[in-house]
């Protein structure tokens, strides 16, 4: 049993039972469910989110710090993070950035899955802590075409310097 589980055992008492604390969370505008509450009942779950935490926290009576450091996580700050005033001249795409920044910085592995819209960054793989391969270029038939012709003979593409003509 993980020690966030046995801080919500001796907490809960056996008084409610996962269903209870579903509901009860509910009730205090959360969405909890049963299933999720047995598994951190009895000690068979897996990272807690923020959301679950706080709504165990609410439910159970606990404080939100107690429950973070029962599960290994931050725990002297339990507000939400406010930017400072002058975040508020940054741009909508200023802000996204800095929010998947965040989320980069609290789970490093997840940021490089959960990009908006389907986009990949490939430039800056250089500056990822993972150790995931880079994305090779694929070659086009027109980059096969250009291999096959000689030096001189290469016909000239967007940005190529054209050939000397004799």
């Amino acid at each position: 049993m993980s020690a966030l589980s046995e801080l919500l055992s001796t907490v809960n008492g056996g008084r409610l039972s996962a269903r209870a604390v579903a509901r009860a969370a509910r009730e205090q505008g959360h969405s909890l469910n049963h299933d999720t509450a047995a598994r951190y009942l009895r000690g068979d779950h897996g990272r807690p989110d923020e959301a679950t935490l706080v709504a165990l926290a609410e439910v159970l009576d606990v404080s939100l710090a107690q429950l973070r450091a029962a599960a290994g996580l931050p725990s002297e700050l339990t507000d939400p993070y406010v930017p400072p005033a002058e975040a508020s001249r940054l741009t909508r795409r200023q802000r996204l950035a800095v929010d998947e920044l965040i989320r980069a910085m609290l789970d490093p592995g997840a940021a490089a899955t959960a990009r908006p819209s389907g986009t990949v960054d490939t430039a800056d793989t250089a500056d990822r802590d993972d150790l995931s391969p880079r994305r090779e270029r694929r070659t086009t038939p027109r980059d096969k075409q250009a291999s096959r012709l000689a030096p001189g003979d290469r016909a000239a593409r967007h940005g190529d310097p054209e050939p000397p003509s004799d």
